[in-house]
């Protein structure tokens, strides 16, 4: 949400912009709200079986606008979009395919690769998130043909910077005991057992704590709290935060051991605050934005070990840090490469 945000200001400098949000939840609203841009809220409070009712409601508004370009920042809104948009030529679409993609055409299901197709086929244009997206089979002829186009995530690493320096969030991080810190949903893409495996490894040499930040059932919470048994008392699943980078800036160090990923911001979020990370080199782009090891650590993205043994140096006086790698990745670069999507869109008409 924060870089719809940044991305809606930057499209509002050059055309009418209206940002459309499914419900009125979430931590962005009153930022929203003083844009400069229009903003439409579907819903007050997020519906039962919003999926649905979320497209009737989003038709509905699209309907009423005149001819223009819709983008669809998630992954999880694009089925929303899809159904919204079917028989109103005169709304086109762009597509952004991100990190749960990437996890389709990895294998990962065969109904998920005939969903991006059916994307592909709807599509004026899709932004695929990172170069590592790119090496995908299933977008070459999109590539080729000016279908697709790849623009990694960016970073507004003075926003990172100001937004850390707001009180710790959690008594852990003011305290001598180095925090590992781990930003993302309880899902399997995110690699999570993996870290708990690590940390409980690494723990045999140091004490660590783990944090976890992001959303996941009771039962996915349930079970991570079973795996980190071991070390329960130095172990924290802390839910969703208004403000990653209060965490970030006062973690040891910022794993990301994903399975997949598209272009994660994440790892540019820490990097930004000053962060030592480590990364899997399954994680997308990781590899390429760590400059293969100069700016944080690379592990394979399967080895406890390896990742343990990373922990540990990270925790350490032999620490890689990231310097001003993060300005590399900036959003205002990133902004206006999707300014000048949405206007190649616009005169396509």
């Amino acid at each position: 949400m924060r870089n719809a945000l940044t991305y809606a200001r930057r499209f509002a400098a050059d055309f009418p912009t209206t940002l459309v949000a499914g419900d009125g939840n979430g931590f962005f609203r009153e930022e929203a709200e003083a844009g400069p841009f229009d903003l439409s809220i579907l819903a007050e409070r997020a519906p039962r079986h919003s999926r649905f009712t979320g497209a009737l409601r989003l038709r509905r508004w699209l309907r009423r606008q005149p001819p223009g370009v819709l983008v669809s920042m998630g992954v999880h809104g694009h089925p929303t979009v899809f159904l919204a948009a079917q028989g109103l030529p005169h709304i086109r679409r762009i597509y952004r395919i991100s990190n749960e993609v990437a996890g389709a055409v990895k294998g990962d299901g065969w109904l998920r690769r005939l969903w991006l197709r059916l994307l592909m086929r709807d599509a004026a244009r899709l932004v695929l998130v990172g170069r590592a997206m790119t090496g995908h089979r299933i977008f070459a002829h999109a590539l080729k043909n000016g279908l697709a186009t790849a623009i990694p995530n960016g970073v507004d690493a003075p926003l990172a910077r100001q937004q850390a320096r707001a009180p710790a969030p959690h008594p852990w991080l003011a305290q001598d005991i180095p925090v590992v810190l781990a930003v993302g949903r309880l899902r399997p893409q995110k690699n999570l057992d993996l870290l708990i495996a690590a940390v409980a490894r690494a723990r045999q040499s140091r004490r660590l704590r783990l944090i976890i930040i992001g959303e996941g059932s009771a039962d996915e919470q349930a079970r991570m709290r079973t795996l980190a048994d071991m070390f329960a008392e130095d172990f924290l699943l802390a839910g969703e935060t208004d403000n990653v980078f209060a965490w970030m800036a006062r973690a040891a160090v910022l794993a990301l051991p994903s399975r997949w990923e598209g272009s994660a911001l994440v790892l540019l979020e820490a990097m930004a605050v000053g962060t030592p990370v480590i990364a899997s080199r399954l994680a997308g782009d990781a590899a390429a934005v760590l400059d293969e090891g100069r700016y944080g650590l690379l592990f394979d993205g399967t080895d406890r070990e390896a990742l343990a043994q990373a922990l540990l140096r990270q925790t350490s006086g032999l620490r890689v840090l990231p310097g001003n790698r993060a300005d590399d990745y900036s959003i205002d670069r990133t902004s206006d490469r999707y300014a000048e999507v949405v206007a190649e869109v616009l005169r396509a008409g």
